[in-house]
């Protein structure tokens, strides 16, 4: 038995066990080495079941392991010593396939039985996964990568994302060190080799165009070569790497681990039974399968999942307490689920927005505040996070440092974001709506997103709500592939849908309410970027300001594909009036956009570069001429 200690300043003092592992089809097994750090300075961690398949869902005591990387860390100050770090890694729907009914490999969709496209096309023939790690640090570090495929890792052959980052790098034999200034925001970044990119492209600009191409023949939507008509949206890696460096946690965010329940490893029951008030974690693998969730006792207000805990499963809270936490620097993984599971319904394949699988859920009470710090959240079968109950006006969540990947199923959420909510140093990997916005007196803050083709960066829309005082600030997109961006649903940086309660209509507001002081400011769109702004406007909307936006590149022409718009609701209900824009803001003006660049060209009204046939491709109703500006 091979075992690894961790200890010290998070108060972990349990074993890792170690276990058999058997031999699986498209399995490799690395050597399961040890040499982490637990030092003042660093902190690393290894899982010895680490399983490199591609192919099909790992056992239940193992870890996908990446197939592509391996990662060191040294502090900077001595890198004559370095320190394993285990790279995870993600694959599209998890090795399980397109399938209806967990478990059941052999029940795959065929369009009869799945309520709806998943959203994963090409991505497993091309080969796409994501790998990640994670270490704490107090101290500058050095990260060092080498890749089995004997690739290039030259800096010259590299690209760190966001680009802002500016990271020191060099060339080390066959590994590329990249050196990791201490912050206390800690860090979040992808790291890019030239030789392992996948330029998307679809198969027209039409709006039901679709992913094509040109590797597996045997695949979906394969073609033998491009051509004109199918336009490039997006670029990735194929093998994406991202490195997540966080400091140590604060003591607010460590348990008392001497009165905590300590959760087996392995298959995870009886939760609901617990009389603690913390549930922990510690280093393992725990697992609940496809058809199980954890449904905590109502004793239990904090979740606290430890370095080197990898956890098969989601989360829900029965505590009426007013301080929800979970914290930790694991792993909750959805890798065991199908897509969209629905928890009344066997988890099978059926959506529901009420009873399909949330990662983490709960009921709130009036006052509740929900904490979260330090977790990744790895391959979402849904919407990330939702709470329910009558007193979400009152409910707000402090989000910080925590990293969604494994993204790949369309409808993958990032957080909700209560009344009075803080939320700030995530990094979202989101197939849907990444920020949200429904609710009042919300900051959000440090972002970065990587969005696949569905939804925008930041939604608005759905209901008609009275909303004000929200700010998004500092956001960095450092990934888009948008197959089509057509309206009642648009595809932008920031957007509002048509009213979900009526589908059938694309113009359906409601004067009554209003939306203001509404912020979004210093944001960075690298490579092919959708549209700025998508509005269906479902109430009157007053001080809008976009401040700061940079895109490095528009989406492709057609105009269709890449145009801002703002549309004309009119409320039914009041005689078909139309939204106001701007009736109660500064100079009546209710849209602001300022300091807006697309590559290094600012658009404004002034430089007469703004409208849908030109470089900013805004296209506002004239309706609201005079309501708005471009500055």
């Amino acid at each position: 038995m091979h075992l690894a200690r961790f200890a010290g300043a998070l108060g972990l003092a349990s074993l890792v066990d170690a276990v058999s592992v058997q031999d699986h089809p498209a399995t490799k097994w690395k050597r399961a080495i040890n040499q982490t750090a637990d030092l003042s300075e660093l902190k690393t961690w290894w899982h010895n079941t680490g399983e490199i398949n591609t192919q099909t869902p790992v056992q239940n005591f193992n870890v996908r392991q990446s197939h592509m990387y391996s990662v060191q860390i040294a502090v900077a100050s001595d890198v004559t010593s370095f320190y394993d770090s285990f790279v995870y890694e993600s694959i599209p729907r998890n090795g399980n396939g397109n399938i209806f009914t967990p478990g059941d490999l052999d029940s795959t969709c065929d369009g009869q039985n799945c309520s709806e496209d998943d959203q994963i096309s090409i991505e497993p023939d091309i080969g796409a996964d994501m790998s990640w790690t994670q270490y704490l640090g107090s101290t500058d570090t050095v990260v060092r990568i080498t890749r089995s495929d004997n690739g290039s890792v030259d800096p010259s052959n590299v690209t760190v994302r966001p680009t802002t980052l500016e990271f020191d790098m060099q060339l080390s034999g066959d590994a590329l060190l990249i050196t990791v200034p201490y912050s206390d925001d800690g860090h979040r970044f992808s790291v890019e080799f030239d030789d392992n990119l996948w330029v998307y492209r679809t198969s027209g600009p039409e709006s039901n165009a679709h992913y094509v191409q040109n590797k597996n023949p045997g695949g979906a939507n394969y073609v033998t070569a491009y051509d004109d008509t199918m336009p490039i949206v997006g670029v990735e890696p194929i093998n994406a790497l991202m490195i997540f460096m966080s400091p140590f946690p604060d003591s607010e965010y460590v348990p008392d681990l001497t009165t905590a329940y300590h959760v087996p490893t392995g298959l995870v029951t009886g939760l609901d039974q617990v009389t603690e008030s913390v549930v922990y974690f510690g280093p393992g693998v725990y697992w609940l399968t496809g058809s199980a969730h954890a449904v905590l006792a109502s004793s239990v207000n904090w979740v606290h999942i430890a370095p080197g805990a990898y956890v098969k499963g989601a989360i829900q809270y029965e505590s009426q307490s007013l301080d929800l936490r979970a914290t930790g620097f694991g792993v909750l993984s959805g890798e065991q689920y199908v897509y969209q599971a629905n928890t009344a319904e066997g988890y099978q394949n059926i959506k529901s927005d009420d009873s399909s699988l949330k990662m983490w859920r709960g009921y709130s009470a009036a006052g509740t505040r929900w904490t979260i710090h330090g977790l990744t959240t790895n391959a979402p079968p849904f919407n990330s996070m939702d709470f329910y109950g009558a007193d979400l006006e009152s409910f707000s969540v402090d989000a910080s440092d925590c990293k969604q990947v494994g993204a790949f199923f369309g409808q993958t959420d990032g957080f909700q974001m209560y009344p009075g909510s803080y939320v700030r140093n995530i990094f979202y990997h989101v197939g849907d709506d990444a920020i949200k916005t429904y609710y009042s007196d919300v900051l959000c803050e440090k972002m970065i997103i990587w969005k696949t083709n569905n939804g925008p960066m930041v939604q608005f829309g759905w209901y008609q709500r009275d909303t004000g005082n929200v700010t998004v600030d500092a956001v960095d997109v450092i990934h888009t592939r948008y197959i089509s961006q057509t309206v009642p649903w648009p595809r932008a940086l920031v957007a509002s849908a048509a009213s979900y309660e009526n589908e059938t209509s694309t113009s359906v507001a409601d004067i009554t309410k209003q939306l203001s002081n509404f912020t979004f400011t210093n944001w960075r769109c690298e490579g092919i970027c959708p549209a700025l702004l998508g509005i269906n406007p479902l109430q009157n909307i007053d001080e809008m300001t976009f401040s700061n936006i940079w895109v490095e590149m528009l989406s492709p022409q057609p105009l269709e594909i890449g145009t801002s718009t703002f549309r004309v609701f009119t409320d039914a209900d009041n005689g078909g009036q139309a939204i106001a824009l701007g009736d109660n803001s500064p100079d009546n003006l209710g849209l602001v956009i300022e300091n807006f660049y697309v590559g290094n060209e600012k658009i404004s009204f002034e430089a007469n570069n703004w409208d849908a046939s030109s470089l900013g491709r805004l296209n506002i109703d004239g309706q609201y001429s005079g309501r708005w500006t471009v500055r």
